[in-house]
């Protein structure tokens, strides 16, 4: 049995582009801290071999300092195995940091496009592996391709997408089903998927280490266990210090802004300082109910983050209004082409218009948002 920890996508150096410059800064450091309680979590476990299914880094340069520090994180535990196999961010190319960098004896980076073989006698296993040498790979390297040995431990490592006609490696299950590999640690989906057999080869995502924004929510980490012949004993472990989540609420039933707080703080409830929380507001709201995002968010200061997206409408009674002699029915239809418009930032912009038009009409509060 080898002890093994699988990760993938890390993206150091990421810009954290939702945040501000400042913050930014912070969770690039916090990003670093993630990769270095990973290898501490490798040491205590005993891992021998620790791969990385590309995108270590977020482009195909890096900054010095973090060029360092991956160097002396892999140089601080010799006695594990590391392999790389580059993905579309960080391709392995004539100048990418890959090739500048002095690395440890104890890592291995794939350099080829081609299915490339390194024998590590002492496990009784054969390592496979592949780089992106530039931002695409059309064809998958190991399609149709077997482990030239069946008597060892036979592990692929490689970035890839199971989306048909990929620009990023596209796989197919029945590529894996056929490969007689015994593990393929794979990268590129940023949503873990676990351990799943097809055929006799296990494979998994572990997903991205950290999340970046909304777009990767949950809980993140990395892939730890065994792996024998015919064995493959893998689980998930949280390594992620922040968390990205999305919430939609309908606020159709309320009249008041406290009514909408505790609304709110009733949704949130399961969530803690390690979120960033991204809360969408949907519904139809009565004429008179006018509230402020930004003072909403500021009550939540339980969060790392918060940020509230009113995507609620007001009432209208279109039909009353198109045919009012008034000037309500004239602002009205002055606006309804923008309310029907095919530009959904025209369609928004034309709602706030209309709900600030008839509440001033209507003598009810105005709120400069």
């Amino acid at each position: 049995m080898i002890k093994v920890i699988h990760c993938a996508d890390v993206h150091l150096d990421s810009p954290f582009v939702l945040n501000d410059l400042r913050d930014a800064e912070l969770r690039r450091m916090e990003l670093q801290s993630t990769f270095s309680s990973l290898i501490m979590y490798a040491k205590n476990y005993g891992a021998r071999l620790f791969l990385i299914s590309g995108d270590l880094f977020d482009d195909a340069y890096m900054s010095k300092n973090t060029a360092n520090f991956i160097l002396k994180e892999m140089a601080s535990y010799p006695d594990c195995y590391f392999f790389i196999a580059p993905g579309e961010k960080d391709p392995y190319h004539s100048k990418s940091p890959y090739k500048m960098m002095k690395w440890s004896e104890n890592v291995h980076i794939f350099k080829s496009n081609d299915l490339t073989k390194i024998e590590i006698p002492e496990l009784n296993a054969d390592i496979y592996g592949y780089a992106f040498t530039s931002d695409t790979l059309q064809v998958n390297p190991f399609a149709n391709k077997k482990p030239q040995n069946q008597n060892r431990i036979n592990i692929l490592i490689g970035h890839g997408d199971l989306t048909p006609n990929s620009p990023y490696c596209p796989i197919t299950p029945s590529d894996i089903a056929k490969s007689g590999f015994d593990y393929i640690a794979l990268g590129h989906m940023h949503d873990g998927k676990g351990v799943i057999q097809v055929g006799e080869t296990w494979f998994s995502y572990p997903g991205c280490l950290e999340g970046r924004n909304f777009s990767e929510p949950g809980i993140k980490g990395a892939m730890y266990g065994e792996i024998d012949k015919g064995v493959c004993d893998l689980k998930g472990q949280k390594f992620s210090k922040r968390r990205y989540e999305t919430i939609k609420l309908d606020i159709s039933q309320y009249i008041t802004e406290n009514q909408l707080i505790e609304a709110i703080r009733l949704a949130t409830g399961a969530y803690r300082e390690d979120t960033a929380l991204r809360l969408e507001l949907a519904g139809i709201l009565r004429p008179e109910f006018v509230f402020n995002p930004a003072s909403i968010e500021q009550k939540f200061t339980n969060f790392y983050f918060m940020q509230i997206k009113n995507k609620t409408a007001p009432y209208i009674d279109a039909n009353t209004l198109r045919y009012d002699k008034t000037v309500r029915g004239i602002f009205f239809r002055k606006l309804e082409s923008k309310l029907n418009s095919g530009n959904e930032k025209e369609r928004e912009e034309a709602k706030l218009a209309l709900q600030y038009g008839l509440n001033a009409f209507a003598g009810l509060n105005i709120i400069d948002f």
